[in-house]
């Protein structure tokens, strides 16, 4: 069994165990987890071509309503919110807006103008704002190593929207609509650790979904085009993407993280979902066929390492401030 540990030496470390420990299935739900996370960005991709962003958003939190739900029950979960303080209440719905409205709705109409390898690489920037955010609202200190891990990311970015300086600026729509939504993803983060820390990560996700399927429901009738109209002309052909997106890229992505987090150190699941990035690109690749080229592994080296850098840094003050964004984040 693989061990690894990002404060002390050896970094990595086999362990020998003849029956499946704790430790050996969360790493089962870990490497289960992060392959079917990597689905996602492609069969969301796919699915932009026939449902709108607001409609892949209502499908999205419906799924993780129904996880909640299933998990925790649902009448401990009306309690606590009932019995919530105003403060709070309003706190939760702000963050709920921004992690299951504007976040998903601006990811999903990237999607639709640049490529799930894009996509899966520009996201990434919300680790850069989550730490900039974090000096900004949370007042916390900034190290040489943050400023090195995030120059290193930034420089990634870069070498992918100039194209390896081959053919000059080539950030497109899509690409800035990706980037947005991974600002308000960090902006709905840093709220949630200032004024939610204290609220279980179950409820938060429960409201963020009920907050987006109120949204939905407000919005829609204003839409030229309403949900029954493009479930009605949904192509058969995309039902397949269509079940892989709620039942691989949500749920089964959703249960092993959890069990990952329940059974591993949070760090470990933290530092190895970073790389979730790479199984994006791959699956992008095969599935829609979309090329990966020399810049993209370029550009998507200095990503990775920035990424894996803040990870071991440290993103959040505390162990318990990044168990609980973990918990809070449904990928």
């Amino acid at each position: 069994m693989v061990e690894i540990h990002i404060t002390q030496r050896p970094f990595i470390r086999w362990k020998k165990s003849e029956i499946m420990t704790d430790k050996t299935a969360g790493w089962i739900a870990l490497m289960i987890s992060t392959v079917s996370g990597s689905t996602f960005t492609a069969y969301a991709k796919v699915l932009t071509t026939a449902l709108t962003s607001l409609s892949l958003m209502l499908f999205s939190e419906l799924l993780t309503a129904f996880f909640v739900l299933f998990s925790y029950g649902f009448l401990p979960v009306i309690r606590r919110i009932l019995h919530m303080h105003r403060k709070d209440l309003f706190w939760l719905v702000v963050v709920s807006l921004l992690n299951g409205v504007i976040g998903p709705i601006l990811l999903f109409a990237g999607l639709f103008y640049t490529t799930a390898v894009n996509a899966g690489f520009y996201s990434n920037m919300q680790m850069v704002f989550l730490v900039m955010l974090a000096a900004i609202v949370l007042k916390e200190k900034i190290t040489s190593g943050h400023y090195a891990a995030i120059l290193t990311i930034m420089a990634g970015t870069i070498v992918i929207s100039f194209e390896g300086f081959t053919n000059g600026f080539t950030l497109q729509f899509g690409d800035i609509l990706v980037i947005a939504s991974s600002l308000g993803y960090a902006f709905g983060s840093i709220y949630y650790r200032k004024a939610l820390s204290h609220i279980e990560p179950h409820v938060s996700l429960f409201m963020r979904s009920f907050v987006a399927i109120t949204t939905f429901f407000i919005v829609s009738p204003f839409l030229p085009q309403t949900f029954i109209t493009q479930i009605s002309h949904f192509p058969p052909a995309l039902i397949p993407a269509l079940l892989g997106f709620g039942f691989i890229g949500r749920f089964l992505n959703s249960v092993t993280y959890y069990q990952a987090l329940d059974k591993l150190e949070v760090a470990t699941v933290s530092l190895v979902g970073s790389l979730g990035i790479i199984g994006n690109s791959i699956f992008a690749y095969f599935y829609l066929g979309e090329p990966i080229l020399w810049y993209h592994y370029l550009g998507g080296a200095f990503i990775i390492l920035g990424t894996i850098l803040l990870e071991v840094m440290g993103t959040h003050p505390s162990e318990e401030h990044l168990e609980m964004h973990m918990k809070q984040r449904i990928p």
